[in-house]
């Protein structure tokens, strides 16, 4: 989704280490953390959460080719091992931050939320104009 939302916002899709760079950064873990704590406290409406755990199984049919290859993987469902180490530091603060580990659900609907799409992109077409210099 995220790749997908700034491929749109930016015309160019960002890498997967684009997108776990932007998963690790402080600002990221922060915001993700202070969605977490709301969504707990707004509980999904009930088409929500019906929507969610009954949507019928996606048949996709996925054009490698035609599509830029940088993300082929990830297009078909494999991720570089930085993204799940991006989701265990939003999982790790949010359990220091708010006392109780977050769910995959719920990291899946605060990363889905408007806000922190737009946030994501922001940080990462600010990583494209300002890249970092080597030590």
């Amino acid at each position: 989704m995220v790749m997908r939302f700034t491929g749109q916002a930016t015309g160019t899709e960002p890498t997967q280490q684009e997108i776990a760079s932007v998963l690790k950064s402080y600002f990221t873990l922060d915001e993700v953390t202070n969605q977490l704590s709301y969504l707990r406290h707004r509980p999904p409406d009930k088409e929500e959460a019906l929507a969610f755990f009954d949507a019928p199984r996606l048949s996709l049919r996925i054009n490698l080719n035609g599509a830029s290859h940088q993300n082929s993987l990830a297009r078909a469902g494999y991720f570089i091992e930085a993204i799940e180490e991006g989701l265990a530091a939003i999982r790790k603060h949010a359990q220091a931050v708010l006392g109780t580990k977050p769910s995959d659900e719920e990291i899946s609907r605060s990363l889905m939320s408007n806000f922190i799409l737009s946030e994501l992109k922001n940080q990462i077409v600010y990583a494209r104009r300002h890249p970092r210099r080597p030590a």
